[in-house]
């Protein structure tokens, strides 16, 4: 939940294995990466979902632009986590989001497998994740000169407890202030947040929300790859 927006060409909205998407024009093309949901690859705590994206780009020289995606994830009780890349697809449409990769998480066997859907090609390297210190109820409290934070206070998702908090940056210009607001509802039970809401004046607004929650474990299918893909060991360390 500790997030932030980047700009420039290439727009990160982080994690390592993000979703992207390529917009191609006639003077080149702009590469979007946004960042998942962040799962953490904790034991005792497996689940199924779906990750609905949604990004409102604010209006520029006609009608605003829609689009949106989801993605399927899963931990298991090992910790082992499972989620896709997608490709965005306008806002109205029904079609399915076409499937780039999914990776696999694994802190048991201490490897990562990239699969990716093109090629039908997995890679594999070492996964050392960096795991939460401690307990925390997601909250966060304080400011600085340019940053604000707010409790949001509490509610429900998918019958899970969460707490909410928005933070707000503010950048200022000798013409104007710019505000960039991420608020988010993490869930204790799971260690992970099931509702992220960003917006920011020139990239618009982007929604990540867990839907489909089922709690217990996932099928063994989910951490396996699918017969027909080519797999190439990477390095160990």
């Amino acid at each position: 939940m500790r997030t932030s927006i980047l700009l420039g060409l290439s727009l990160c909205i982080a994690f390592s294995s993000a979703p992207a998407v390529s917009q191609d024009s006639a003077s080149g093309s702009v590469r979007t990466h946004i960042r998942g949901i962040e799962i953490a690859p904790l034991a005792n705590a497996p689940f199924t979902a779906k990750t609905v994206v949604t990004w409102n780009e604010p209006p520029v020289g006609g009608a605003a632009v829609s689009r949106k995606y989801y993605t399927l994830v899963a931990r298991d009780s090992q910790g082992r986590v499972r989620r896709e890349v997608r490709e965005f697809i306008p806002a109205d449409s029904s079609a399915e989001p076409p499937l780039r990769s999914f990776t696999i998480l694994d802190p048991v066997s201490a490897k990562r497998t990239t699969c990716t859907q093109a090629s039908m090609s997995c890679a594999t390297s070492a996964f050392y994740p960096r795991m939460p210190l401690g307990d925390s109820d997601g909250t966060l409290s304080g400011s600085s000169d340019n940053v604000t934070r707010e409790s949001l206070g509490q509610q429900t998702i998918d019958g899970l407890p969460v707490v909410g908090t928005r933070e707000t940056v503010s950048n200022a210009s000798s013409s104007r202030v710019a505000l960039t607001q991420t608020e988010v509802w993490y869930s204790p039970d799971l260690h992970m947040d099931l509702s992220v809401i960003r917006s920011n004046p020139q990239l618009g607004e982007v929604t990540l929300q867990v839907t489909n929650l089922v709690r217990g474990e996932p099928d063994l299918s989910w951490f396996s790859v699918p017969s027909g893909y080519e797999v190439k060991a990477g390095p160990t360390r």
